[in-house]
């Protein structure tokens, strides 16, 4: 019994909706009517998602946060070489192994973070020497 009601509904539906496509009224200045309930088109947008640019906030978010990932692993390469470079003129060994280290952890951070890339429409800035020296 259900069935039967729900086939009569869904194929008066489709029978009501397929007629004013057929038809093709035009509005009172002879322009076309779109065929479509008001709605419609916007709810489709929405469905499929942001236009390129339209971020939300959660979006937004966590582009702030991978831009402070990146910008740390830059860091700790800056740090370990400044590390490494003034172990280097004390001759402190001890100095230049933990610069090389930290700059290590660096190196392996950001080409992680780069690897993984959850926004690759992201412009990612620059953040002072590391990179001319990273070769980034």
């Amino acid at each position: 019994m259900r069935l039967q009601i729900i086939i009569a509904l869904a194929s008066t539906a489709i029978a009501g909706s397929s007629l004013p496509a057929a038809a093709q009224t035009n509005d009172f200045f002879g322009g076309q009517v779109p065929q479509s309930p008001p709605g419609v088109e916007a709810a489709t947008q929405r469905l499929n998602g942001p236009g390129g640019g339209d971020y939300t906030d959660d979006e937004k978010r966590m582009q702030k946060k991978y831009r402070g990932s990146m910008a740390r692993a830059r860091q700790l390469i800056a740090k370990g070489e400044k590390m490494m470079k003034d172990g280097q003129a004390k001759h402190d060994d001890k100095m230049t192994k933990k610069g090389k280290i930290i700059k290590e952890i660096g190196e392996k951070s950001l080409a992680e973070l780069q690897a993984n890339n959850p926004f690759p429409g992201l412009k990612e800035t620059t953040n002072g020497p590391a990179d001319s020296k990273a070769g980034l």
